[in-house]
């Protein structure tokens, strides 16, 4: 039977980019797509495109202006409002093309985990500039623990499916505050209670342009700028885990494991006090993936920037 997913779409002023990535979805092989949408407050063409390409999807036919959310929420948002039934459901950012297999992989490897049991599927990234002439594989962090999603996430949210028990654990229970993105947040949360996949080979090409509410540079020393100009616009929301992990914890603290549980409450604790900090950063508990981010991470907590 071909697997149904569910694409799950927030705009925001799209227009310039928009009807690429649609055409990239009409364009999916092996599986039956229906595009879901919402639209997070857009003031140029973005609803009169998405209308046009209702004759193939029928619920972009009225996408109305709703409050502007940001992209977290509003991603988190249309999921909650998604109809059961499909086998999976992919995040869609506005801007980015797919690859023609992009779905039928995932829906592939989704396939092979018991029904009952979450799965969230993720995936490598090309980056390419505003006319997409590849710029390059973004860096892969394809290490998936639960311990690591605390400190660092992995899913590119155009790349991610989930698998209809993910979909029902996340929207479940609907955080008030402090998700830092969407896909981390539903990495978390499946990570926790299920399991994580990541797939080193690109399947989307990730545009990068000056819109991007965050972009991924290809370059080393361009990720490096990237994220200083990042840090010295608002260090205090530059690395938001200590708030993503607090409201987890509020969440789904009683669900977790007691080794979870005291893995998570040592990271909240440890912003009560300098002496908390520095000993937490001291601690082996912080996990990332390379010594530079590592020590970075490390260095922000120290700072209390987390």
């Amino acid at each position: 039977m071909t697997p149904r997913v569910a694409v799950l779409l927030s705009t925001y002023n799209g227009a310039a980019f928009l009807e690429a990535q649609l055409d990239s979805l009409l364009a999916q092989r092996g599986v039956e797509v229906e595009v879901f949408a919402r639209d997070d407050g857009s003031s140029d063409a973005t609803r009169e495109i998405l209308a046009r390409y209702a004759a193939h999807w029928p619920a972009l036919a009225e996408v109305s202006r709703e409050a502007n959310l940001g992209p977290a929420m509003s991603f988190l948002e249309r999921l909650a409002t998604a109809p059961e039934g499909f086998d999976g459901y992919a995040f869609c950012d506005q801007d980015d093309v797919w690859l023609p297999d992009k779905l039928s992989r995932a829906a592939a490897q989704l396939a092979k985990v018991a029904e009952a049991r979450p799965a969230l599927y993720c995936s490598g990234v090309t980056c390419v500039d505003a006319e997409l002439r590849p710029l390059g594989a973004a860096p892969i962090k394809d290490d998936p623990r639960f311990e690591h999603l605390i400190f660092e996430n992995i899913a590119f949210g155009a790349t991610v499916v989930m698998n209809p028990a993910a979909a029902r654990l996340v929207r479940s229970r609907r955080p008030r505050s402090g998700v830092a993105m969407h896909d981390w947040w539903c990495a978390l949360v499946t990570a926790a209670f299920g399991e994580v996949t990541y797939d080193p080979r690109p399947s989307v090409l990730y545009r990068q342009h000056g819109g991007n509410e965050i972009g991924q540079a290809s370059a080393r020393v361009g990720e490096i700028w990237r994220l200083m100009r990042k840090f010295a616009k608002a260090p205090r929301r530059f690395y938001p885990v200590h708030a993503q992990a607090a409201e987890f914890m509020r969440l789904w603290g009683d669900d977790l494991t007691p080794s979870r549980r005291a893995f998570v409450e040592a990271l909240v604790r440890s912003k009560r006090s300098f002496a908390g900090r520095i000993a937490y950063a001291a601690s082996g508990k912080v996990v990332r993936e390379g010594f530079f981010g590592l020590l970075a991470t490390r260095m922000l907590i120290a700072l209390g920037l987390y």
